[in-house]
């Protein structure tokens, strides 16, 4: 008999919850039957991974403009997407070392950039488009000298 009621007050207390879930679920659905998500509104959004370790980020960054950031499972910064004041609008791929290896920019002169780094974070190529529609490809060395330019 007790085991009864305990069911029995069970089944009531789910009947209970699940009619206040269904009637404000049902209050947000659309004229399509859909549910509509209700908004979100932060600064920042930091995805972590079940130990807590950053794993991705979206957010405002220090200009207060749009980036967003992944990570690899050690922590490590792999990609970048952001809208910078100085750099424009950019994204970046590092290495596992969390080292800049290539960028694809536009700057705010709307000239579009791609560069490749060396491992001590050093340009080493670069692909643009000049403001007058021309395109040059520049190889560099160790120190930063130019040293071919084509065309």
């Amino acid at each position: 008999m007790r085991r009864q009621w305990l069911y029995g007050v069970l089944a009531l207390a789910g009947g209970v919850v699940g009619g206040f879930a269904g009637g404000r679920l049902g209050s947000k659905a659309s004229a399509a039957g859909q549910l509509i998500p209700p908004s979100l509104e932060a600064q920042e959004i930091v995805l972590v991974d079940g130990e807590h370790r950053r794993r991705g980020f979206f957010g405002v960054n220090k200009d207060g403009n749009a980036a967003l950031s992944l990570y690899d499972h050690h922590g490590t910064l792999r990609t970048a997407l952001e809208i910078s004041g100085d750099e424009g609008l950019g994204f970046k791929l590092f290495d596992s070392s969390g080292r800049l290896r290539i960028s694809m920019l536009i700057n705010g002169y709307q000239i579009p950039a791609v560069r490749l780094f060396d491992a001590q974070r050093r340009p080493r190529a670069l692909l643009g488009v000049d403001p007058e529609g021309e395109a040059a490809l520049d190889f560099y060395s160790e120190e930063g000298k130019l040293l071919r330019e084509l065309p």
